[in-house]
């Protein structure tokens, strides 16, 4: 009688742990891929601009990003540029980036803290200032970004970053560019005419 007993105890432990539920909460599923928009570029841009200017206007500069995860503390990172600059001067562009995440905490992942070393191209569309011809000029640079990553809940993400450019030109001077040269017109670009600026984002992202 004992024994049954103990074979009965034993069947009715056995379906009792397989009916309750786990009290382990599951893992949090790790992202390894984000795109990000800058909006702090497109605040900044309008504001600038519009308080310089008697003619005010809305200004739209788009940076897009994509980040890859490619190591515990590497990403690498792709962003272009449509519609930059100002209404005399516009901007289309690529950039390359690769991210070291030097501290994260407890987390992993596309967070934390990093150092962004980057190459970057730039097209640009200029007005001349006494006349309706445009000028085309291609720019290069090089730099090295500082910034943070941080997780907005689950999926959404906040990267702010800010760091120095330094600019050069990449093609040669066209005849046009050497015609107005005559007449004394300075069409350099705010690239060109400032060499090394400074460079941030604030953008907004989405991981996955």
């Amino acid at each position: 009688m004992a024994v049954l007993l103990s074979v009965v105890s034993l069947f009715q432990g056995q379906a009792h742990a397989q009916t309750t539920p786990s009290q382990d909460q599951p893992a949090r599923p790790e992202y390894h891929n984000a795109v990000r928009l800058d909006v702090g570029g497109i605040l900044a841009r309008n504001v600038a601009y519009n308080a310089l200017n008697n003619n005010p206007q809305m200004l739209l500069p788009l940076l897009f990003g994509y980040e890859r995860q490619l190591g515990p503390r590497v990403s690498g990172n792709a962003e272009v540029l449509l519609n930059g600059g100002e209404p005399e001067e516009r901007l289309s562009g690529v950039a390359l980036q690769g991210r070291y995440y030097y501290f994260q905490g407890r987390k992993t992942g596309l967070n934390g803290f990093y150092v962004a070393p980057t190459v970057s191209y730039r097209a640009v569309r200029q007005l001349y200032y006494y006349g309706t011809s445009q000028e085309r000029r291609k720019l290069g640079g090089a730099g090295m970004l500082l910034g943070a990553q941080v997780p907005l809940g689950s999926r959404l993400l906040l990267d702010v970053s800010g760091g120095v450019m330094t600019w050069g030109r990449l093609d040669r001077q066209s005849t046009d560019e050497a015609a107005s040269g005559a007449y004394h017109y300075d069409n350099k670009t705010f690239y060109e005419r400032n060499k090394s600026v400074f460079d941030g984002r604030l953008s907004l992202g989405y991981r996955f």
